[in-house]
């Protein structure tokens, strides 16, 4: 009667540690899940005013998982914006905050003409610190060019955005107390190798 009870609580252990392994992953696969607002601007003669875009949502930093959740669709106002900057080479400018919550931004532009020609196919790369605050904010569009396309309203029908986060990985730190010590014991040994002789070649010989 012993064996099934062994067999038993070792099938149970065996069963905790794969939960315990599931639950490991699931917490690195989803790890530093926030949400960042992202604004927009579409920017004549340098007046900027920004309007929500939309949400930016990180499941996970080592994962490379986030995706962008427009606030709104496109609007024939928005379309008459973006024209507009693009005719007269505004820019469309993008910031969130460094987290959120924050009143401090990372922001990035492009020519407008660049988002209007791509029928807004952009592309943006989010970089965070260890902390998990933004250090940086790129936004590329494709084609990246403007070579002066009159694009048709039905293009703007909704965004074509895709998102990367990248995170800081900290750099190797110079071990610069182990080549001190170095640099003594060679000194030391140099040392004991012997004292430079200046005596004469008579006082050495003879």
């Amino acid at each position: 009667m012993a064996a099934p009870i062994k067999y038993t609580a070792v099938g149970l252990f065996l069963a905790i540690i794969a939960d315990l392994s599931g639950l490991v992953h699931l917490d690195d696969e989803f790890e530093g899940s926030r949400t960042l607002t992202l604004e927009h601007s579409f920017t004549i003669d340098g007046n900027a005013i920004f309007s929500k875009r939309g949400t930016v949502v990180i499941r996970s930093l080592k994962g490379n998982k986030a995706h962008f959740t427009p606030a709104s669709d496109f609007t024939r106002e928005d379309i008459n914006l973006l024209k507009k900057a693009s005719s007269q080479k505004g820019l469309y400018q993008l910031r969130v905050p460094v987290k959120e919550g924050s009143q401090q931004y990372v922001s990035t532009f492009i020519p407008a003409c660049a988002l209007y020609e791509s029928s807004l196919n952009d592309q943006l790369t989010i970089n965070f610190d260890q902390s998990g605050e933004v250090l940086g904010l790129s936004v590329v569009t494709t084609p990246g060019i403007c070579v002066g396309l009159n694009v048709p309203a039905s293009n703007f029908s909704d965004w074509k955005t895709t998102v990367e986060v990248m995170q800081t990985v900290s750099g190797p730190v110079p071990d610069t107390q182990t080549y001190i010590d170095k640099m003594n014991r060679d000194k030391v040994e140099k040392e004991k190798g012997g004292q430079n002789d200046n005596r004469s070649f008579f006082g050495k010989y003879v």
